[in-house]
């Protein structure tokens, strides 16, 4: 009886300690572990000129190696649009031809959820869109939104565009139709073709450094 009492008390003991004790997970393990957008939010992202989120070391060649059906070296005006309409059956959910409003929202909230955080963090803080307070750190708020400068997606694309789905809603009625996508697909074409070449090439679309 003693025994089973001194067992108990011991088991009481221990579970105690493992609910207090934070989970430890191995690195090896936690290299392992799925990263959502959330988990590192605005770091290593690119934002395609129609807005798709890529997230790695280098998302503007991952972006371009897609858009470049034919693997030449060059996305031309032709393979541009046709990644743009592969990009807005994506955003266009219920497949009928608009991207409305419900549908925009998806968009920021799941696929994009850095561009609230960024607006937030414009604003100083408060709740974001899934009701959850993001707080910011003083490098990241000052790398993700700084007034008078880009803004939104701008910070993570080739194009000044703060919110890249809204920026086609030509008639700002809070939806986007197929036609107004793919004006703006043409007007996106026409601004990273500075050469007007009719096709444009990876160097030619990263960023000077700054000597």
């Amino acid at each position: 009886m003693r025994k089973l009492l001194l067992a108990a008390v011991l088991a009481a003991f221990a579970g105690q300690a493992l609910a207090q004790a934070p989970l430890q997970i191995p690195d090896r393990e936690r290299r392992a572990l799925p990263e959502t957008p959330r988990d590192r939010p605005g770091r290593r992202l690119f934002i395609s000129p129609s807005g798709e989120p890529f997230r790695g070391p280098d998302g503007l060649a991952a972006w371009f190696a897609q858009a470049d059906a034919d693997h030449d070296g060059a996305v031309t005006a032709a393979e541009f649009h046709a990644d743009a309409l592969r990009v807005f059956k994506l955003y266009d959910v219920n497949g009928d031809g608009i991207v409305d409003g419900f549908e925009i929202q998806a968009y920021e909230r799941e696929r994009v959820p850095e561009l609230g955080d960024v607006m937030m963090a414009g604003f100083g803080g408060g709740e974001g869109r899934r009701g959850r307070r993001r707080d910011l750190g003083a490098e990241e708020t000052a790398r993700l939104f700084t007034p008078g400068g880009q803004q939104g997606a701008a910070r993570f694309s080739l194009l000044n565009e703060p919110e890249p789905v809204l920026a086609a809603d030509a008639d700002v009625d809070g939806k986007v139709s197929l036609a107004e996508w793919t004006r703006a697909t043409e007007r996106r074409f026409a601004t990273l073709d500075k050469q007007n070449a009719g096709k444009l090439t990876l160097e030619a679309l990263r960023p000077q450094k700054k000597k």
